[in-house]
């Protein structure tokens, strides 16, 4: 199976030497100021702010995690005092003095870094930047790969052949074509392009009036700063550069400031680095590579200094797991492979003797299409061991030998397939048992999912593709002479998997089984120090079955109905198109903000006083449309006329063509490791999304219906998050709202208002208990309730306290997450799933959004195990009983089902009896069913 079925993200280059482990170079800087902005307010004993040390600390420990490399080189800035400051003695002038908070840690990260064994270089007079790209280059020009670590644009001017960047904030990596993405150039003119921009944050003007596009235009076309500035009249000539009369004179009145600007933002490559080898100072380019290796070798941590570092600066455990997974024995599995085996037709009865033997294995299919529908299997890939892994071929159009037919292949290994109590492990396994149902072999016994378990272990790294996964925990840049096989490659010209050459599909299928297998040992291991085993064996893996029937058995679509409402749609939309060109006067790009904006703000005169703002101008998304629609007309049609045309173009007209010409039904991809909260996610076609709120849209849900003889059943958690809640807070009064089985939302509303208990509660002060509850799971702001409830800040904001002093026991929760979050730096759901708070900060975020998803990941990842048992306990149920229903769709807190009619009544009845009594809370879990023919009715 090609891996590009799992989420992915740009691979850690290779090593070129098998035995060479690539060098991280980190910009500790960037991690120091990270780590103050991320984390919020920590205090040691005595007083000293720790928030910045113990993020770096938890970051530093996670790249080494990550990293799985004997060399990894920490630089810091030393000060403000450079070369640079010498050229231009404004560079960086615009900054602000460092917090006296950060100040005060500052001497301690490099005693942290020291400590935990890994080299720091730095160089009096240079910047960071200076240090990794003299020690980048050097190590390149042996042949060594290297990887910075760092979000800094300017570092990645530095990208080449053997260094690529890796910003692990946003768990992005930079190798060539992602760098010309970003910057519409190659690595080795991205200098040229930021020299010509400038740089705000360090007080570079670059060519004033050359923004980003610019400047690339200029690059890509002449090449170089020199060049453009040779060029000037050509430019002031060519109608194709914007402005280009403003940039032509800025270039003759900057010239001095534009070359002065391309010294600034160049790296410098030769900074005078001394290595202390021993006592001596050796210069770099004076040391032998192999002894400037030995320098940057990681050495044992220290774990007295460690220690009393955790002590005083109180981080009880962070240091402690550190030194325990320093100390950890290795286990060696990163030899080369020694034998990937192709099994041909005579080979084949002498390997089913060893298979046969076998309680536990891992495998893979190959087929002709990532469609499972219509997927043919080529072969099948085996491992049972660390040193060989063996490929069956099955179906490919020119094999070397006679290969084993598909029918031979399922009646000589069914038995195996079918028994629960041989244990079968693999990557994304869930796709891999739809195509051996695909020719009726049934999979009992899925044990462990390599996609899962990681997905478990840091649910917002991003990407769970089989290459990164072996990269991170595997180290397996340095197995098969560094390089791993990618799908593309193996692939080639050949349009399917079927025209591969068995030789190299061999090679390609058994390091598929092969990682797979390496990976369950690795990662079960970090399930069990994690404190995740529970959910992964209980939840997790028995749902996989559960979610691989449900999508292979699809929904029925009646796509004429949904023709018919294309029709009238289509009607509707350009109706409301004329409208808008009525109300503006005039027709325009209905899809263009700037001239949206322009009619808006300009033409129509409607003010803009206090809207949202973006870089192109005011912003004319959906919230400010909403605001304007109530001064005029326009913006309340254009909303009308978006959110039909939306329901027509990514409902209406595309299901129908998704439904599969194979089975004649919709079928969707239910994704587990698609959210960071363990809520499942719907994809190809997303499912989940349609929005149900207006009349229109609900609608949509007509046209999901059943066979003859056959009723849906919709059954929906009520307030789900709200029980569970009650139940992690242990707050009396709302644990008592439940249990008497009154509506919670007037409830709240009666206690924030001081009404008494038989007051008549009116539609709006119930909106203001539903609004409290919901948003207090989700850590509204007094802001976000003012504007949700057309209300002063300070009149929100004195809800929200009342809410806090009537149900104090929600307030302790909360404040006991934060702590969590804070001290530990992550949270756990009911059943354990964990959400590491560090993983979720993002640039642009407020500094809030980490307290809020802390607050929130507990209750709505509860949320999601709950309904995920409630599905593993119908389906278990359903097969043991051999009843004539099925399990058809999640929808968040809902599950649709279809059964045949005339059990209708007992389905319903057994839905609501295993969902509400999957799991025993201090309230009641409570369930609404419908039925009907099609899925509106139902729900």
């Amino acid at each position: 199976m090609s891996r590009t079925s799992a989420t992915q993200s740009p691979e850690t280059p290779a090593s070129s030497d098998s035995q060479r482990p690539i060098t991280y170079l980190v910009d500790g800087s960037g991690y120091i100021f990270r780590a103050f902005y991320a984390v919020a307010s920590l205090t040691a004993p005595d007083g000293l702010p720790t928030n910045a040390l113990f993020g770096f600390t938890r970051m530093l420990i996670k790249l080494i995690q990550q990293a799985n490399s004997s060399r990894i080189v920490v630089s810091f800035d030393l000060g403000r005092e450079t070369f640079r400051l010498d050229m231009y003695p404004e560079y960086k002038a615009n900054r602000s003095e460092c917090p006296p908070e950060l100040l005060q840690q500052m001497p301690y990260f490099k005693h942290i870094v020291e400590a935990m064994g890994l080299p720091v270089l730095s160089l009096q007079g240079f910047e960071a930047d200076d240090v990794i790209g003299t020690l980048s280059t050097r190590l390149a020009a042996a042949g060594d790969e290297v990887i910075i670590v760092s979000g800094d644009k300017d570092l990645m001017q530095l990208v080449g052949p053997h260094v690529t960047v890796w910003d692990t904030m946003h768990d992005r990596r930079f190798s060539a074509p992602e760098v010309r993405e970003k910057f519409g150039v190659d690595p080795d003119k991205v200098v040229e392009v930021l020299a010509l921009m400038g740089d705000s944050s360090d007080n570079i003007p670059g060519l004033v009036g050359a923004g980003p596009k610019t400047a690339t235009q200029l690059i890509e076309k002449y090449g170089s700063v020199e060049k453009v500035l040779g060029a000037i009249d050509e430019i002031e000539a060519d109608k194709s550069i914007r402005n280009r009369m403003k940039i032509a004179q800025g270039l003759r009145d900057q010239e001095a400031m534009v070359r002065l600007s391309r010294k600034l933002v160049e790296i410098d490559t030769e900074a005078p680095l001394e290595i202390h080898t021993g006592e001596q100072a050796v210069h770099l380019q004076s040391l032998s590579i192999e002894a400037l290796r030995e320098v940057l070798t990681r050495r044992a941590p220290d774990a007295t200094i460690l220690k009393d570092l955790s002590a005083r600066f109180n981080f009880k455990t962070i240091f402690d797991e550190f030194l325990s997974a320093s100390t950890a024995p290795q286990v060696d599995i990163l030899s080369p492979v020694e034998a990937y085996k192709t099994i041909y037709k005579d080979e084949f009865p002498a390997w089913m003797e060893r298979f046969k033997a076998q309680s536990r294995f891992a495998f893979d299919t190959e087929t002709t299409s990532l469609d499972v529908r219509q997927a043919k299997l080529v072969g099948v890939s085996v491992c049972w061991s660390e040193s060989e892994a063996f490929y069956i071929p099955l179906g490919h159009v020119a094999p070397e030998r006679v290969q084993l037919t598909q029918d031979e292949f399922v009646g000589a290994t069914k038995q195996i397939w079918e028994d629960p109590k041989i244990e079968k492990v693999g990557q994304n396994l869930k796709y891999d048992i739809q195509v051996l149902a695909g020719v009726e072999l049934e999979v009992k016994g899925a044990a462990f999912d390599t996609m899962l378990a990681a997905y478990l272990l840091n649910p917002d790294r991003g990407s769970f593709n089989l290459t990164v996964l072996s990269e991170e925990h595997l180290g397996a840049a340095r197995l098969f002479g560094g390089r791993v096989i990618e799908f593309e490659e193996v692939l080639g010209e050949c349009e399917t998997f079927a025209e591969v050459l068995v030789s190299p599909a061999t090679r390609y299928a058994c390091q598929d089984a092969h990682y797979a297998w390496l990976l369950g040992i690795e990662l079960n291991q970090k399930l069990e120090q994690s404190g995740l085993k529970q959910v992964f064996q209980e939840l997790e893996m028995p749902l996989v079955p559960v979610l691989a029937a449900m999508e292979s058995r699809g929904v029925l679509l009646d796509t004429g109905f949904l023709g018919k409402m294309s029709e009238e749609f289509g009607i509707l939309i350009e109706a409301l198109r004329a409208q808008v060109y009525e109300l503006a006067g005039g027709e325009f790009n209905l899809n263009s903000p700037k001239q949206l904006s322009a009619i808006l703000f300009e033409k129509l005169a409607i003010p803009s006083k206090g809207l949202k703002r973006t870089k192109t101008g005011i912003s004319t998304d959906s919230s400010v449309l909403e605001r304007l629609s109530l001064i005029h007309p326009l913006p309340a049609v254009l909303l009308r006329y978006r959110m039909l045309h939306k329901l027509k173009s990514t409902y209406i007209d595309a299901l129908p063509a998704q439904v599969s010409p194979y089975t004649g039904r919709l079928h969707t991809r239910f994704n587990q490791t698609g959210t960071g909260t363990g809520r499942l996610s719907s994809s190809d076609p997303n499912l989940q999304n349609i929005p149900i709120q207006s009349e229109e849209g609900a609608k949509i849900r007509q046209a999901f219906i059943v066979e003859d003889g056959w009723r849906l059943i919709s059954a929906d958690y009520s307030q789900i998050e709200l029980r569970l809640l009650a139940h992690l807070s242990k707050d009396e009064s709302l644990i008592r709202a439940f249990q008497e089985d009154v509506d919670i939302h007037s409830q709240t509303a009666r206690e924030l208002l001081g009404l008494g208990a038989q007051s008549k509660v009116s539609s709006e002060q119930r909106r203001l208990g539903k609004t409290m509850n919901f948003g207090i799971i989700y850590g509204m702001s007094g802001f976000r309730l003012a504007r949700e409830l057309s209300i002063s800040v300070g009149e929100a904001e004195r809800y929200i306290q009342s809410y806090f002093d009537r149900f104090p026991g929600v307030r302790a929760f909360f404040d006991e997450l934060e702590r969590q979050a804070t001290e530990e730096g992550f949270v756990r759901t009911i059943l354990g799933r964990k959400r590491i708070i560090a993983d979720i900060d993002r640039e642009g975020r407020d500094r809030g959004f980490a307290s809020r998803v802390a607050i929130n990941a507990p209750i709505q990842g509860s949320a999601a195990d709950v309904i995920k048992m409630a599905m593993i306990s119908i389906d278990r149920v359903i097969r043991e009983r051999v009843l004539n229903m099925r399990l058809l769709l999640q929808i968040h807190d809902e599950l649709v089902l279809e059964c045949k009619a005339d059990i209708l009544e007992p389905a319903v009845l057994l839905v609501k009896e295993q969902m509400e009594g999957v799991m025993e809370l201090l309230v009641p879990l409570k369930v609404d069913a419908g039925t009907g023919l099609n899925w509106q009715v139902a729900h």
